[in-house]
């Protein structure tokens, strides 16, 4: 049987269609900064690679990922849209080389991928090096909501359904907290049914740290960055203003 969605990657454009906000964000951060080469790390399937690319065809991006799977839906999605100003690199954000990068962003919670200090500074220094001096790297991460760090079980169950007939049920578990190391297990799984009614599963389970604001601070200094802001949304709000938890988007200069 030929499968629409054979893989986690494959359903996850669908599942995050409606997530704008933050693409708008950084659709307006690059096109402010107009950077001759962008990288993006963690560009997954592509959700904001693929507008900045179509809005901005004259900036050349460099989009990293470590996930094969949505590194190959990227580079599908590409081919078939034409798209030449976007290379893609398989890779840990540590071993990501580069010297001539004018702006770098990090979308949707990247680091919290990364499940220690240690190792979120190396990614931190690892940009920095690959960046123009005057650069700037725009990311943003979770505000760790302390009600929500005292609960686990299921934190969310959905139906999805696309153009073509398919039905997608996702349920996402939180399980596995350490509160001394910070991290959480995450556990997606997904029931997809065809258009004449085959049912099968997908899973994707995985590790994710949370980070408190006093904590990342200090590695951003020691690693080549100054800090212009921190905001607490998509808007702008100042850091303690927004409406809590939102985010900490972090917009900084490299040195």
């Amino acid at each position: 049987m030929d499968l629409k969605y054979k893989n986690v990657a494959s359903v996850y454009d669908l599942v995050y269609e409606a997530r704008t906000e933050d693409v708008e964000f950084y659709l307006q951060q690059v096109a402010k900064a107009n950077p001759s080469h962008l990288a993006e790390f963690g560009c997954g399937t592509g959700r904001v690679t693929l507008e900045l690319a179509q809005r901005l065809p004259h900036t050349q991006i460099t989009a990293v990922d470590m996930d094969a799977d949505e590194v190959q839906v990227l580079d599908d999605a590409l081919r078939a849209r034409g798209i030449s100003s976007v290379r893609t690199r398989c890779e840990l954000i540590q071993h990501f080389e580069g010297h001539d990068v004018d702006m770098a962003i990090a979308p949707f919670r990247v680091f919290q991928h990364v499940l220690d200090l240690g190792e979120l500074e190396n990614c931190l220094r690892q940009v920095s090096s690959s960046m123009r001096p005057g650069g700037r790297f725009v990311f943003d991460l979770f505000n760790p909501s302390i009600p929500l760090l005292s609960k686990t079980g299921v934190i969310a169950s959905q139906v999805f359904k696309d153009d073509d007939g398919y039905r997608v049920e996702r349920r996402v578990t939180v399980n596995d907290r350490d509160y001394f190391r910070q991290t959480q297990l995450i556990e997606e799984d997904y029931t997809v049914t065809t258009p004449d009614g085959q049912s099968y599963d997908l899973h994707w389970h995985y590790q994710t740290r949370w980070y408190f604001l006093g904590e990342v601070i200090p590695l951003l200094q020691r690693s080549g960055f100054d800090i212009d802001r921190i905001d607490s949304d998509y808007k702008g709000t100042p850091y303690g203003e927004g409406d809590y938890p939102g985010d900490l988007v972090f917009h900084l200069v490299s040195k």
